[in-house]
């Protein structure tokens, strides 16, 4: 199952409700933001409506065209309202209301009939077909008010109110009846284009693995469809298909059309197992599975048909089995199971009625295993699972009582490693997770609230003097770091960098000697570099530290164009020579190419791709291809951040 997202704003309700997984809130109801985070990746709407992005790029989400990723900020459209991010994918709706996304489309949920500028084959992470994807933004509809990404699949709700869905059709979570255009050698279903599902509908509310979908109509009625094993539909049990997995005796059943579940509903949450809905008049219904008792009615009895737990409810946002509420009165409440301290309560006993743990709440969001609110007056509070550091506590210790981490908050996005905030003032602030460069920044991860922005500036970069470098290419940040570090000039003019140009065995060498501030050296040991010369001394020095051997016997070819592995090579030595550790291995089978991978650099290839130095080109590992002077600065960005944070 994968990993899901959320996120709230402090401010009014607009029309896209997504709670499980969530991109934004707002006071009373969520919100499509200008600030979302995955688990991998992150997008910020700046104050002139330009949209940035930065973090993983494996399936070209940051849109810049590449497959790169990113630490920087990366702009990649201009006249953006509203975006939303899940693994993999990113999408956008543009001032004139239309939607635009990019990203994985394995399960078609970019819209566009399944296809992309690239096709990776199967090579990444769990696939093992083809798989397209898209670097680029494409149209997808016009006239969106908003939209929500998630795990396989894409709502977008349109200004006359009309639900579109698309993307992976398990369990008929599309809700048309099953229906699809593409169906795999697993014979799943994929809807890769828009499918129109109901009118009049104000919020839509996807489950943390899509496989259970709700939505609630603007006259107040829940609607239902989807996955119904642990009866979270709450229509009593009921289904109209079932679906047989191998090796498992009962089918499970799923609804494959919009059922209506009760009337006069503000608010709902899915959980993994359970939902929930909010009534206009304030009273909380929860149903589904009751494991851990977190239908909070006092029992492990599990329902198929709403219960009442309170009244006084605001909204209601649950986790995989548990649960908490925020009343009209500012006051949290949490119920449900407690291993991670979730609950807030000081323990880790789950509990079957709700608990009172804090006052003065505008709004609270869950993760699977954490909890977090925004009070009133601005301040963030974390409670939970905190095994990256996400709650911001500065320890990776579990919460089990809430934290105050920041004030002065308006908003706040993150996913179950990473979290961002902004703040009042405008300053964007990330902490958790930093493996994919999420919190838009070098260095490493943080178990405490870093500032990335100040003000409400955008995350334009520094101007760089060269005009064949710009901000929209995806090696514009790497640049920018070789260039503000000294490590990389331009080439042959101070206006041009070359980013094409190949880069030379005596260049790579000579980089690293000014990272080690030219220390004096001896004559260099190859006969093909003279005394005298611009790399003569970079040269010795390398192979005074066994960090160069020479391409034969006397000879280093200084001016030959370096490959992908002898990069590797080079940088893993290095390191080591200064007592990093180069232990780290990747499974590099996920590149076709990799048994074209010399013996000698396979061991430092699978560091350099564990430590996030090379990401593959177009999905190759291409190691006996020549390294760009554009891959050289990513490459060298990258591992001059690694060197300075270790």
């Amino acid at each position: 199952m994968k990993k899901r997202l959320f996120a709230f704003v402090l401010a009014a309700l607009l029309s896209l409700s997504a709670l499980c997984p969530a991109q934004a809130y707002r006071t009373g109801g969520p919100d499509t933001s200008s600030l979302a985070m995955s688990i991998s990746h992150a997008a910020y709407i700046d104050s002139s409506g330009a949209l940035w992005t930065w973090g993983r790029n494996y399936y070209g989400e940051l849109g810049n065209g590449s497959q790169e990723n990113s630490s920087l900020p990366v702009k990649v459209m201009d006249n953006v309202a509203s975006v939303s991010v899940s693994e993999g994918v990113t999408a956008a709706v543009q001032q004139d209301g239309s939607l635009w996304m990019w990203g994985s489309n394995y399960h078609g949920q970019l819209g566009n009939g399944g296809k992309g500028d690239l096709n990776i084959h199967g090579t990444g992470f769990d696939y093992q077909s083809d798989h397209y994807i898209q670097t680029t933004p494409v149209k997808v509809m016009e006239n969106v008010a908003s939209v929500q990404t998630s795990l396989t699949v894409t709502a977008a709700i349109k200004t006359d109110g009309s639900l579109w869905l698309w993307g992976g059709n398990q369990y008929g979570c599309i809700g048309n009846s099953d229906a699809g255009d593409r169906t795999d050698r697993y014979h799943y279903i994929y809807q890769t284009r828009p499918a129109h599902i109901m009118d009049g509908v104000a919020s839509v509310i996807i489950s943390e693995d899509a496989s259970a979908v709700a939505a609630i109509k603007s006259d107040g009625s829940l609607w239902m469809w989807g996955c119904n094993q642990f009866g979270q539909l709450g229509n009593g049990g009921a289904a109209n298909a079932q679906y047989k997995m191998e090796d498992v005796d009962e089918p499970i059943p799923y609804q494959n059309t919009p059922v209506k579940i009760m009337e006069n509903v503000s608010a709902a949450s899915i959980g993994a197992n359970h939902a929930a809905a909010v009534k206009r008049d304030g009273s909380l219904w929860l149903w589904g599975s009751n494991y851990y008792g977190q239908l909070g009615n006092g029992s492990t009895e599990s329902s198929t048909v709403p219960i009442k737990v309170m009244d006084g409810a605001a909204s209601v946002c649950l986790g995989w089995s548990s649960s908490a509420a925020v009343k009209t009165d500012g006051s949290v409440w949490t119920w449900g199971r407690n291993d991670y301290g979730q609950l807030g309560s000081g323990s880790t006993t789950s509990v079957h009625t709700p608990v009172q743990i804090l006052t003065g709440a505008a709004s609270a969001a869950c993760d699977r295993n954490y909890f977090t609110a925004l009070k009133t007056d601005g301040s963030l509070w974390t409670w939970g699972w905190n095994y990256n550091g996400q709650l911001g506590s500065g320890t990776l210790e579990n919460l089990l009582k809430p934290v105050k981490v920041l004030e002065d908050v308006s908003a706040v996005a993150g996913s179950q490693t990473s979290m961002a905030a902004l703040k009042s003032d405008g300053t964007l602030w990330t902490w958790g997770d930093n493996y994919y460069g999420q919190l838009g920044g070098s260095g490493k991860s943080s178990p405490v609230p870093v500032q990335r922005l100040t003000g409400a500036e955008s995350p334009q970069p520094s101007v760089l003097p060269f005009t064949d470098v710009h901000p929209n290419d995806w090696f514009y940040s790497g640049v920018l770091h070789a260039y503000q570090t000294g490590m990389m000039n331009g080439d042959g003019s101070p206006s041009r960098f070359n980013p094409g140009g190949l880069t030379t065995r005596a260049m790579l060498v000579t980089i690293l000697y000014r990272l080690e501030g030219q220390p004096e050296t001896d004559a260099p040991p190859f006969s093909d570099v003279p005394a005298g010369q611009w790399f003569s001394a970079p040269v010795a020095w390398a192979a005074s530290r066994q960090i160069v051997n020479g391409t034969a016997p006397g000879l280093f070819l200084p001016n030959g164009s370096i490959t992908r592995q002898d990069f590797a090579a080079i940088l893993c030595r290095y390191a080591a020579s200064k007592g990093l550790d180069v232990s780290a291995q990747a499974d590099l089978s996920a590149f076709p190419d990799a048994s074209d991978a010399a013996p000698y650099a396979r061991d430092a290839l699978e560091w350099a791709v564990s430590a996030g130095l090379l990401n593959g080109s177009g999905g190759r590992l291409d190691p006996s291809g020549p390294a760009s002077r554009a891959q050289s600065a990513a490459i060298l960005s990258r591992f001059h951040q690694l060197v300075n944070n270790m």
